[in-house]
This record gives structure tokens, C-alpha cells and sequence, in this order.
């Protein structure tokens, strides 16, 4: 199954990261079993047997969608908390509980609940135009309001997978830390629509959102991160990548299909060129957050159950709208069913995929991380329904 490493200045690492960008959702070997207490009232082990046919299952899907390496979290109505994974971080490596993966746009809901926060204070209103907040986006329509950002209604483009990004943050500057108005002036251009009109995933909206974020504040996006999720929450292995608390030595390796021969290989080697830095830097607050499953699933928990933003808040985060073909999507939430019973997730993608998963009738969240390029909304719903059977 895995395949050699490859050095980023190679042809099939150009091919790798061509691929691999327009793929960028800001949408979506040993075993190791693991089940940890967390300061936060998260207790207990979930039930033997039912942890093990969890464990069973994550390996099964692992190895369904061809993943070198998973890991994820569940935690119970009871506050009884699982943690399972599977697989590989690298050809020596197992996959730890401790290790962290990109979040791609699941970063954009902590920075939903943030922006809600702030409404809750006073500090800005949903029905806000970007105007007000960002007069020098001359060249951005300024009839865009906050609430158009948060449900990506905006009409703005996407600039992810276009050639110009990717020669500008893949090979001409694999190391620069890109600034939030560097990636506006670069790679703004003409919007799919007039604002309202059109439904459409725009890293563009939480860009714009994290700048509105630190003007309000004062303070950095990593910062406001940390005050207003991280340390309320307990969090202990989240941040925005990069950022001042280097966590790149946790990182679990990401793999791809480079020469799409069949075989993965380790993209993220001791010592690559892959350009982390500018990857992240250039997703911001769109896509940059890394994290654990257990802390992800610590996080939506916290908020579908109103300790991260209030009721009225939340209401308005899950009210989903819908244009033409889009989801059934809310503020960086998405609205769908499983068992006939509202599901609440989002899924990301960013080299790593990401999902969260919460179905608010039984109070179930669910966390699931993979170093592959998969959708792993299957493998969160397939845990879902192992669960709930044993229960």
C-alpha cells in the first residue's frame, strides 16, 4: 500500500499538489486503542464491548476507503468519552491519539461561534455590510453583510486550485507566512454573483470574517482563538497553524496517490519542502485551525449544547438556507438527517479531511480526522450507527 517518499521539486510532486489543491475542500499498520479522561467532566470509558466493536469498525472503513492513517473521537450524552486509531502516520509510525491533523473548513465554524460571540456583545450585527468593518475593500462589493460571509451567500469566488495560487503559494513562496490582505489583494477576483443570489463555499467569506474578527477586537485571530474557544473549552491540542505555539512536530504525515499508480506515499517526510506554512497562512480562518479528534469533538459538543455560543445563537447558526443546489447549510453548519433525526456536520479538507458530526435527539458527537484527501462523512456515520445499535 505505501509507496516511496517524494521530494517536492520532483515531476510527480508537482502532479501531487496540482491534484491535490483543486481537491482543497475548506468542504472534504499497528492498532492502538485509547480512552482518556479530560478536565472538562468528560469521565468514564464508553462500555467495553461496544468500544470494541467501535474499534472494529474504524478499522474496517479505514481500510474501505484506503486511509494509511485515522483517528477518531466520540463522546456520549453522559459525557462518557471514546477515542480509536487506526493505521499509520508514517512507514514507522502508528497513528497516536495525540497527534494532530488539519481542519480545512471545519475551522470555519469555531470562527462562526466566534463571530456569534461577538454579536452577543454588541460589537457587530449579522445585517452589518462589510463597509462598515473593511471601508478599503474598495475592489469587494460593500453590500455584502456579515450574515451573507457566515452562510457563504457573499458571491465571492473561491481562489484555492486556481494556477495562480498555486504558483504563488506552492513554488514561489513555500515558506511565506501569507498575511490576510496578501491573499486578498492576490487572488480576489470577479465574483460568481451579486450577493444573495448564489450559494458557494468562498474561503474568501472567513477571510473577510477573521479581519472584521481582529478589528473588532484588536487582537490576532490565533489569539482571539485561544480567549474565546481554546482556554474556556480546555483545549489542549488546538491552535491556527501557524501561528506563535508551533505544533508542527505533532503533526501526523499526510499521504497521497502522487503518480496515481495505485500506491500512496508519504508526502510529509522528515524534512520535506512541503509547504505547510504557506498553505496554511494562505486558508487563515477559513482553513488553518489543526487539532485532535478528542478535541475537536470536545469542541462541537461544547457547541451544539450552548457553551460556546447561547441558544439564540445557536438557533441562528443551524437556520439553513438553501439556493438552487446548495446544502441545507447555517453558519458553516450543515443541516441533514440521519434515522430520520437532524444531524448537525461539516466536513474539511486541507492535504488532511476532517469531520463533526452531532445529532442533537441523542446528543452524540462524533470526530473523525484522516491523513488521505477521502470524504469522511461515511466513516463518522458508520460509527454513528455502530453505536447506537450497541447501546
Amino acid at each position: 500500500m505505501f509507496a516511496r517518499k517524494f521530494n517536492l521539486n520532483s515531476g510527480a510532486m508537482k502532479n501531487y499538489f496540482n491534484y491535490l489543491l483543486m481537491l482543497l475542500l475548506f468542504t472534504s499498520c499497528s492498532l492502538t486503542v485509547k480512552s482518556q479522561n479530560n478536565s472538562k467532566g468528560l469521565k468514564n470509558q464508553i462500555d467495553e464491548q461496544i468500544s470494541t466493536q467501535l474499534q472494529s469498525v474504524l478499522k474496517k472503513q479505514r481500510q474501505l476507503h484506503g486511509i494509511p492513517g485515522i483517528s477518531a473521537a466520540i463522546i456520549t450524552a453522559e459525557n462518557k468519552i471514546w477515542i480509536g486509531v487506526d493505521g499509520n502516520s508514517s512507514k514507522t509510525d502508528s497513528i497516536k491519539p495525540e497527534m494532530v491533523f488539519g481542519l480545512g473548513s471545519v475551522t470555519k465554524t469555531y470562527f462562526a461561534a466566534i463571530v456569534m460571540q461577538l454579536v452577543e456583545k454588541g460589537k457587530l450585527s449579522l445585517d452589518d455590510s462589510i463597509k462598515r468593518w473593511l471601508p478599503d475593500m474598495h475592489f469587494i462589493d460593500i453590500r455584502i453583510t456579515v450574515r451573507q460571509l457566515l452562510n457563504h451567500t457573499s458571491g465571492l469566488s473561491r481562489y484555492q486550485g486556481t494556477s495562480k495560487w498555486f504558483r504563488e503559494v506552492i513554488y514561489t513562496n513555500t515558506n511565506k507566512i501569507w498575511s490576510p490582505k496578501e491573499i486578498v489583494d492576490s487572488f480576489a477576483e470577479k465574483p460568481i454573483c451579486n450577493p444573495g443570489i448564489c450559494w458557494g463555499e468562498s474561503p474568501f467569506d472567513y477571510i473577510l470574517l477573521g479581519m472584521i474578527v481582529e478589528k473588532i477586537t484588536g487582537k490576532k485571530a490565533a489569539d482571539v482563538l485561544t480567549d474565546f474557544i481554546i482556554s474556556p473549552l480546555g483545549l489542549k491540542n488546538t491552535s491556527l497553524y501557524p501561528d506563535e505555539t508551533d505544533q508542527s512536530g505533532k503533526f501526523a504525515h499526510f499521504w497521497w496517490d502522487v503518480d496515481q499508480s495505485g500506491k500512496l506515499a508519504d508526502v510529509f517526510p522528515e524534512g520535506s519542502k512541503v509547504p505547510l506554512a504557506a498553505m496554511f497562512s494562505s486558508a487563515w480562518t477559513s482553513g488553518a485551525i489543526i487539532s485532535t479528534a478528542e478535541d475537536l469533538a470536545i469542541f462541537t459538543k461544547a457547541l451544539f449544547e450552548n457553551r460556546v455560543v447561547s441558544k439564540t445563537s445557536l438557533k441562528q447558526m443551524v437556520k439553513p438556507i438553501q439556493i438552487n443546489d446548495s446544502p441545507k447549510y447555517g453558519f458553516s453548519v450543515v443541516v441533514d438527517t440521519i434515522d430520520k433525526k437532524t444531524v448537525y456536520w461539516h466536513n474539511g479538507g486541507i492535504g488532511y479531511a476532517s469531520v463533526f458530526l452531532y445529532v442533537p435527539d441523542d446528543r452524540i458527537t462524533i470526530a473523525v480526522l484522516c491523513n488521505l484527501m477521502v470524504d469522511p462523512k461515511p466513516i463518522a456515520f458508520a460509527l454513528y450507527n455502530v453505536y447506537k445499535k450497541a447501546d
